[in-house]
């Protein structure tokens, strides 16, 4: 008989044990699973937060890009064109010895002009989103190769279309970000953009032949590790590359009218 009651007693001891460990992983399950969704949607909140602080940042940036490209335009831009307008008035009355001079001052003034104009093109984001895509490349190519800057050159392909208005503005700038090392740091002398435009993607390759840089020098916050940011905003694959040979960026950019 007493045996029978250790048994039993064993029995219960058991089942409870067993119960309280069942309940013990199942609380343990229970308890991870929440930890991880709260990781995750902190991480999501991390995420949107990050988004939200970058797109705050690039529309303060337009905004004072488009005040300078305002400035530079209506006001820069008209002082010269007063100063070029009284330089002609005063060219008939200029000693002949003197008048080539003058006339050479007119012509830098009025290349000034051209250039202050194109630049505040590229800087006013509601003229970048009238101009397009290949326009507003153009204008920067065709800058570069007007003040001698290097040898640039754009190659487009396929049949363009329009994308939207931010996404416009974003991949330009990501472009105009490359140009500017291009031409601040690379000693490069040749610089070249192509743009292939397919039904479901947009692929725009740039590259220069300079000295390159050394990715591991790269500080995070410098031009080169924003591209990437603004990339992501769009949902754009953005991949660089650099050597001795010079550097590349490459962006696919997915057409979002595709359904």
């Amino acid at each position: 008989m007493e045996f029978d009651e250790i048994q039993i007693v064993i029995l219960v001891s058991s089942f409870v044990l067993f119960t309280i460990l069942v309940v013990a992983v199942l609380l343990f399950t229970i308890f991870q699973k929440k930890k991880t969704d709260f990781l995750m949607r902190e991480k999501e909140q991390e995420k949107r937060f990050e988004k939200i602080l970058t797109e705050s940042q690039i529309e303060i940036r337009e905004n004072a890009l488009k005040n300078i490209a305002w400035e530079l335009h209506d006001n820069v831009g008209q002082l010269l064109a007063l100063a070029r307008l009284e330089l002609n008035i005063l060219q008939p009355n200029v000693k002949d010895g003197n008048a080539p001079k003058v006339q050479e001052i007119s012509q830098l003034i009025g290349d000034s002009i051209q250039d202050i104009r194109s630049l505040s093109k590229t800087l006013n984001p509601e003229v970048i989103n009238n101009m397009g895509l290949v326009q507003a490349i153009e204008s920067d190519i065709n800058r570069f190769n007007r003040l001698k800057f290097l040898d640039a050159s754009i190659k487009v392909e396929g049949e363009t279309y329009d994308l939207p208005e931010k996404d416009i503005v974003i991949l330009f700038r990501i472009l105009q970000e490359f140009f500017n090392n291009t031409v601040k740091h690379s000693k490069a002398t040749t610089l070249k953009v192509e743009v292939t435009y397919t039904s479901s993607k947009v692929y725009i390759c740039a590259k220069d032949n300079g000295k390159g840089y050394d990715e591991n020098l790269i500080k995070k916050g410098s031009g080169l590790i924003n591209m990437k940011s603004r990339a992501d905003l769009i949902k754009t694959t953005f991949k660089q590359t650099s050597n001795s040979k010079g550097t590349k960026i490459e962006l696919v950019y997915t057409n979002k009218e595709i359904k």
